[in-house]
């Protein structure tokens, strides 16, 4: 019988999935499910700490396998061969900001557009606000962020 903290979780995990074309994250999302599916009478954590620790369970998991995949040498020149994707950490920090319940929905767009590459100047236009205005906006969000990213940290 699935207990319902770990139905939740799989329900947040599909939902993702259906959202998402990034292999990377399909396979941590596919990952984190069998995590879940090994002991799913469990009712001591909440869905989205669940959530969130079988999401950083996989991404371990898959950065092991990346450590433990022999390099072979590729006839013709791949210079990319070898190399660790720099993109790992972004794609991180976007679906954490993306998927985490305690951003407010200002917050997130401000953020969400900062990580897109806006600045305070192009936001204040788009908005429509004083330039000062949108920086103490843009701060607020990354104080708020900063906090909950930082407790979010120790829990998972």
């Amino acid at each position: 019988m699935i207990s319902h903290p770990v139905e939740g979780a799989i329900i947040a995990l599909q939902l993702r999935a259906l959202g998402t074309c990034d292999a990377y994250q399909l396979d941590r999302i596919d990952r984190a499910l069998d995590e879940l599916l090994r002991n799913p009478s469990d009712e001591s954590t909440p869905a989205e700490y669940r959530v969130r620790s079988a999401m950083g369970h996989a991404y371990e998991t898959l950065e092991r396998r990346k450590a433990i995949t022999p390099c072979v040498a590729l006839e013709g020149d791949y210079s990319e061969h070898g190399v660790v994707d720099q993109g790992y950490p972004v794609v991180e920090f976007r679906e954490w900001l993306r998927m985490e319940p305690g951003i407010s929905p200002a917050h997130r767009a401000v953020l969400q557009a900062l990580a897109q590459g806006d600045d305070a100047e192009i936001l204040a236009t788009r908005q429509g606000l004083p330039v000062t205005r949108m920086r103490e906006r843009i701060s607020r969000a990354r104080k708020s962020a900063r906090q909950l990213w930082t407790a979010s940290a120790g829990v998972a």
